[in-house]
């Protein structure tokens, strides 16, 4: 009897198509994989995902999200190069189960057999080994956003290598994303004394760690933390070099929009080595002439490029490349970098053999959700290749006025930042 109401269940699946899917046993992994740590309660998200009753009352914009490729927050699309690690987007298949579980009326399922969760993207920190906090609380007054440098002395008095990098936020509701840039020799001191310039706990910034001033050192990145990556860990055992007496600026972005404002007093937290296999430096790749006023964007204009294709290692070591680059150097990573005006970026290898390769595309920018892009493999630049950076520009929001490089809001940047080793 039990074999015959077993075969005719199997039949009524069979003609009536497969069940629809359920919260607890196909969607709560899903969404406790990729997208729980910003949408729970407290978060940064506007609306959480962390219980079925949250979740349900939110499944059509989940799905349309989803669909659309917003969400989770991954700019980058495909590349000719091996793809990337730590990609937290979803497969067709994973979106489809969502799409199934609204459409066939949400079910919940058994919460106490619940599915398997995904894979953690970030990896998180083998260890923590270092901790730096933003030295006082800063409460955002600029909203909704707001940009604010805070200097963390480096303690170690001798050369040390940063191998992984995480954030903690102070207050996770109104934490967007975090810049750290390495500030070496004499130019430590300068970020010191602009703090000290100001009346309120660190100092305005927007594009990067000068604020409205005159740059007047090397930018060099350190990396960037997201909330909802438990950790970032340089790829392939990799390191960057901390010489002691640095200076590291923590540049926050706040965001209010889905918060009221509030104090946050940010740490962050580093895995650190005495050696490493390979030494990685985040080398800028631009052209000078743009620095120089060189890059206009017209008022009221739309598809604004500027572009530049050139072999970068000259420009590294003015830059200040600890890397010796002369036989060629590996791309590891690329960090992307425009202002508001960005529509669209891309970094692309052209061989010495004709053969062209795309490194990153990101086709949708969004100056708000800037993140290191870690290639699944190290890419070769040799002698004779080149890279080319190509930026896209819209000026046509209400008021908009000519434009050219610069720090502040009302300017912008073409920068790709490559992670880079020997």
């Amino acid at each position: 009897m039990r074999a015959l109401l077993a075969l005719l269940a199997a039949v009524i699946v069979t003609a009536c198509g497969s069940p629809s899917p359920t919260f607890h046993q196909d969607v709560r992994p899903i969404l406790e994989g990729r997208c729980v740590n910003c949408h729970v309660q407290g978060g940064v998200a506007p609306f959480a995902l962390d219980s079925y009753a949250a979740a349900k009352a939110v499944g059509a914009a989940v799905v349309d999200s989803t669909q659309k490729g917003r969400m989770p927050p991954w700019l980058a699309t495909g590349n000719d190069v091996g793809g990337f690690l730590r990609d937290p987007s979803l497969s067709a298949e994973q979106k489809e189960v969502l799409a199934k579980w609204v459409a066939g009326g949400m079910p919940e399922g058994d919460a106490k057999r619940p599915g398997a969760v995904l894979e953690p993207v970030a990896g998180g920190l083998a260890r923590v080994d270092l901790t730096l906090s933003m030295p006082e609380a800063y409460t955002p007054r600029t909203l909704p956003d707001d940009y604010r440098c805070f200097v963390l002395r480096w303690p170690k008095t001798t050369p040390t290598y940063v191998t992984g990098v995480n954030g903690v936020p102070g207050n996770s509701k109104i934490v967007h994303h975090v810049a750290l840039y390495l500030v070496e020799g004499e130019a430590a001191k300068f970020p010191p004394q602009w703090d000290a310039e100001d009346q309120v706990p660190g100092y305005e910034c927007f594009g990067g760690p000068f604020g409205n001033r005159p740059q007047q050192f090397p930018v060099k990145l350190l990396t960037a933390w997201l909330p909802g990556y438990q950790g970032q860990t340089f790829p392939r055992g990799g390191g960057v070099l901390i010489p002691p007496g640095s200076t590291v600026v923590l540049q926050m972005h706040y965001s209010t929009l889905e918060g009221a404002p509030g104090p946050d007093q940010t740490a962050m937290q580093f895995s650190l080595a005495d050696s490493v296999p390979r030494t990685l430096a985040y080398q800028p790749f631009l052209k000078f002439d743009w620095v120089a006023g060189m890059m206009p964007i017209p008022a009221q204009a739309t598809e604004v490029v500027h572009e530049h294709r050139a072999d970068p290692r000259s420009n590294f070591g003015l830059l200040g490349s600890p890397l010796n680059t002369t036989g060629g150097f590996n791309l590891e990573a690329v960090m992307f970098h425009m202002h508001t005006k960005g529509r669209r970026g891309e970094l692309w290898l052209h061989k010495a053999d004709k053969t062209r390769l795309k490194v990153l595309e990101i086709p949708r920018w969004d100056f708000h959700w800037q993140q290191e892009y870690q290639l699944a493999q190290p890419v070769r630049f040799s002698p004779g290749d080149e890279l080319r950076v190509r930026c896209v520009f819209d000026n046509v929001e209400p008021g908009a006025k000519a434009s050219n490089w610069g720090e502040n809001s009302d300017e912008e940047m073409c920068v790709a930042n490559i992670l880079s080793s020997e």
